[in-house]
């Protein structure tokens, strides 16, 4: 798709398409879950969508959203990428985003007791992201929460 609106958003592209995602902790898998990233509109946003999961464990249902939507944008004045997350639970959020090369990176803003941030790799043929989710109670020591991996869907 062309991006009649604002070209610098190509980087973008990558995430565009269908994809299975796959959380894990320590080499157990928790659950998986349908995703699609799509242009809204003339292509001026990005639309995340993760359709309901499939629990594996069951400490996993409620402690992970069962959904969650996310839209991406840019701030073209500071070329700075910003996604605004909601889910199941009634969370939202807001990131800080870069996806610079093969590097994706979330991170929330910064509030008391709560850092929050994904980095995330992208294969070079673009159809793995293999990523991690990391907290930290202080912004400095982070240990990581879950393992995420998106697998792009044939088609």
């Amino acid at each position: 798709m062309t991006r009649s609106l604002n070209p610098r958003l190509s980087r973008l592209d990558v995430l565009v398409g269908a994809w299975e995602v796959t959380a894990s902790s320590k080499g157990r898998t928790l659950s998986t879950a349908p995703c699609t990233f799509q242009w809204y509109g003339d292509g001026g946003l990005l639309v995340q969508r993760t359709d309901p999961q499939t629990y594996l464990v069951p400490e996993w249902v409620g402690a992970a959203p069962s959904w969650f939507d996310a839209v991406i944008g840019l701030d073209d004045h500071s070329d700075e990428l910003t996604m605004l997350y909601t889910d199941s639970r009634g969370v939202c959020r807001t990131y800080r985003m870069s996806l610079d090369g093969d590097r994706w990176t979330l991170s929330s803003r910064p509030g008391p007791d709560f850092h929050q941030r994904f980095v995330g790799t992208v294969s070079d043929d673009g159809t793995e992201i293999d990523g991690r989710w990391e907290a930290s109670e202080d912004g400095q020591a982070w240990s990581t929460d879950f393992d995420v991996t998106y697998r792009r869907l044939p088609g």
